[in-house]
């Protein structure tokens, strides 16, 4: 077997098997690439969101007390006027 038919035989078939390799690992390399871009960009999306749905909570808490008050202040109201109307 002269080096040609060598080369034609086994060498061109394992450098095709070789390159289809080398090409399969960077296509799922730059699978995984995009799939943790899509995963870092979700975490800082829920992350804002996280940090929105504390301040709404805060800010619920805060009207909460202030309804309380304000319903307090009624009803202490409320037993003055019929004090008043009693007189």
């Amino acid at each position: 077997m002269t080096t040609y038919e060598w080369i034609t035989t086994f060498m061109v078939p394992v450098t095709g098997v070789i390159s289809w390799l080398a090409g399969a690992r960077m296509r799922r390399n730059e699978n995984l690439r995009t799939l943790q871009t899509t995963i870092d960009l979700l975490v800082e999306k829920n992350k804002e969101l996280y940090e929105e749905i504390l301040r709404l909570r805060q800010e619920n808490d805060t009207l909460r007390d202030e309804g309380v008050k304000r319903d307090n202040e009624i009803n202490e109201l409320k037993h003055q006027i019929e004090k008043l109307n009693k007189q």
